[in-house]
């Protein structure tokens, strides 16, 4: 990726067997400096339509700001509204000392800190995806298994990214795109359910940006379209 590409998704919600679309997600790449050293600062918010509020009101907002050599994390800021539920979490890398220094507080709860022992190539939730987007697929064998250790929050997690082959796809404006499709499996959370598969098809070049993704939630299932694209 570079400076300033942004991509944006639609999301749909299927209400029964009609497919509403209930919200949109922008994730965009900048390059700044952070206290002073050269990093990406890496923005995703994911946010309902109005419209769609009054059923399951959604303001996700994240930032990460990451080593643009090695994408190591140096900080990491989360806030979340998810159907009445708040969190708010802050990771500051230290490196020298490798240790994690986690903040968290969520709804009327006591905010709470933590001191981790920073593990060998972790990523902040953000970090992990556009980590993914480096690796070399060009030899691409299908049930290939790549795994990626995330902090979230407080806790470690490995996140398996499972190969599942080549297919075309057909975005929402009409266009056909070659992609790479893969299984995420998740961490069960306030959205997601617990050791679901995430479907992902990404584009077979050199951007390797999501097209299409699909996904079971709590509330039902979800699926997010390719609306538009800038800056690759």
């Amino acid at each position: 990726f570079g400076d300033g590409e942004q991509v944006s998704y639609t999301v749909s919600y299927n209400w029964g067997p009609v497919w509403v679309d209930a919200g949109l997600i922008t994730f965009s790449a900048v390059s700044e400096l952070y206290h002073g050293k050269p990093s990406w600062h890496l923005k995703s918010t994911g946010k309902t339509y109005t419209s769609y509020d009054i059923l399951y009101k959604v303001r996700d907002y994240y930032d990460s700001w990451i080593d643009p050599e090695t994408f190591r994390s140096f900080g990491f800021r989360r806030y979340i509204y998810e159907g009445g539920y708040t969190l708010l979490n802050t990771l500051d890398f230290e490196h020298s000392t490798q240790k994690v220094i986690s903040s968290t507080k969520s709804n009327n709860n006591p905010q709470r800190y933590d001191t981790l022992q920073m593990r060998p190539c972790t990523f902040d939730m953000q970090s992990a995806i556009y980590y993914t987007r480096t690796l070399d697929f060009s030899n691409l064998q299908p049930g290939l298994k790549n795994k990626v250790t995330v902090l979230i929050d407080d806790s470690y997690y490995d996140l398996t990214i499972r190969a599942i082959g080549k297919e075309m796809v057909e975005s929402s404006d009409g266009k056909r795109y070659r992609c790479i499709k893969f299984a995420v499996k998740m961490v069960q959370g306030t959205i997601f359910k617990g050791e679901e598969d995430v479907l992902v098809w990404v584009t077979d070049d050199a951007n390797k940006i999501p097209i299409y993704i699909e996904a079971k939630i709590i509330i039902g299932t979800v699926k997010a379209h390719l609306k538009d694209a800038k800056g690759l």
